[in-house]
This record gives structure tokens, sequence and C-alpha cells, in this order.
């Protein structure tokens, strides 16, 4: 079972925010390397996740899959095309339909071309070059 990382307001200030106006980079690590978003993850996913959070500061991302190294990849089962692997995608973790229809829509409007939508979590990823643009349900 995976373990859910949420934003914690009140210890922000311990931890990476380099180049992050409200989030830090320790939300995207992979479970088995700490720091390792910080260096081999894509800024594209977590700008934009800031970026929802600047005009929604209510909204608390929880981060269910981010950034994830061989060795826990294969833990978990992903296959080598990954997006998870290359640090292109992330998954969020969103129980309430108007959650997820909230993250998806603002992903859309910054331009997030490939979105899943399941029924307790939002995946998306800006792996564009190697992936056709699709919106669709798991």
């Amino acid at each position: 079972m995976m373990k859910t990382r949420v934003f914690d307001y009140k210890n922000r200030a311990d931890y990476n925010r380099q180049g992050l106006r409200h989030l830090y980079w320790e939300l995207f690590d992979s479970p088995d390397q700490p720091g390792s978003a910080f260096k081999y993850m894509e800024r594209e996913p977590i700008l934009v996740l800031d970026d929802i959070m600047v005009e929604h500061n209510l909204w608390r991302p929880k981060v269910d899959l981010a950034y994830v190294t061989k060795t826990h990849a294969d833990v978990l089962g992903l296959p080598t095309s990954s997006s998870h692997r290359v640090g292109h995608a992330v998954r969020l973790r969103a129980t309430n339909p108007k959650q997820r229809m909230f993250i998806a829509s603002n992903l859309i409007r910054r331009g997030i071309v490939r979105i899943g939508v399941g029924r307790e979590h939002v995946y998306f990823d800006t792996d564009n070059y190697l992936k056709e643009p699709v919106l669709y349900v798991q």
C-alpha cells in the first residue's frame, strides 16, 4: 500500500522550495530515495500544480505517486515505458467527483493534454513527445 503525501502548511519552511511558491519538492520524492524529485523530476508537472495553488490557495494536493526510482518502480510493477520512471507523471488522490473535476479542469486550462481520471485519483503527465494527447477514464 502506498502512503499519500499531503501538503503540510506548518512545516513547509523546513523543506526545499527552490523555484516553487507554495509546494515543496519532497512531496514528489521516490519513497526509497529522499531528495530524488529535485534531482531527477521534470519541472513542468510540479510548476503546473504550484500555479494551481497560487490561483486556488485553499486547495492542497495529495500526491500518491510522482517520481520513482528503478528499484521502487520494479516493486510497484510499473512498465519500463512509465512516465513515473523519468519524472514526467504525477498521480493525485481525489476521492470526491468535484475534486477530480476541479483538478482535471485546472490541468486542461494550463495546457496539460494527457490526463487520466479514476475513482480515487487523477493522473497526468507531460510526456507529450512520446505519447499522444488523451483524456481517459481508468
